[in-house]
């Protein structure tokens, strides 16, 4: 694994529990996930990605819900799309627990979050950090989106959420998204 170096000597004081490898070098938080980045007198120190990127999302919604089995994850995923239909962001389905719940804009916690220890721990971290965490049910009340993200043509047809990997896209429209494939090949 690679690390990161930082300048320990930037950072004014370290608390005890960042001197300790306990809490991340830049926020001083104890939760959440975080990477290590350097050595001071023998103590492996950590820090939080987004803290390293300071403190910047990457514009994408965190979606939190169980993944523990094959059908738990096809019901998260189905879950995503209509997360980054209703919201009009990119949405990101979180699977395991090395995930940075704060490098995200938000958060949606499926019902299902609790049905397994990651998706738990990971919608703890999202209700405790100091961002948007949302109950899936609450975003149900939002309206779809029939505007392409991209041109901004509206289409009641052709304009859905994409999936790429583990993310989807926000709503695009046919021409958009064979425009886009076409570009990443």
């Amino acid at each position: 694994m690679a690390h990161t170096r930082v300048d320990v000597s930037d950072t004014p004081t370290l608390t005890p529990a960042q001197a300790d490898g306990v809490a991340c070098i830049t926020c001083a938080d104890e939760s959440g996930y975080m990477v290590p980045v350097d050595m001071l007198d023998g103590v492996q120190l950590f820090q939080h990605p987004s803290c390293a990127a300071g403190g910047v999302t990457n514009g994408v919604i965190a979606v939190i819900g169980d993944c523990s089995s094959p059908e738990a994850l096809e019901a998260t995923c189905a879950a995503g799309m209509d997360v980054a239909d209703r919201l009009r962001l990119p949405a990101r389905i979180l699977v395991g627990m090395a995930h940075d719940v704060r490098a995200y804009e938000g958060a949606v916690i499926l019902d299902s979050y609790l049905d397994s220890v990651a998706s738990g721990g990971l919608a703890f971290e999202a209700q405790a950090a100091d961002m948007m965490a949302l109950d899936y049910s609450e975003i149900m009340s939002f309206p779809m989106d029939f505007v392409c993200g991209w041109c901004g043509e509206e289409d009641e047809e052709a304009t859905e959420p994409r999936r790429i990997g583990d993310e989807w896209t926000q709503s695009i429209c046919e021409g958009c998204w064979t425009h886009m494939v076409c570009d990443a090949q």
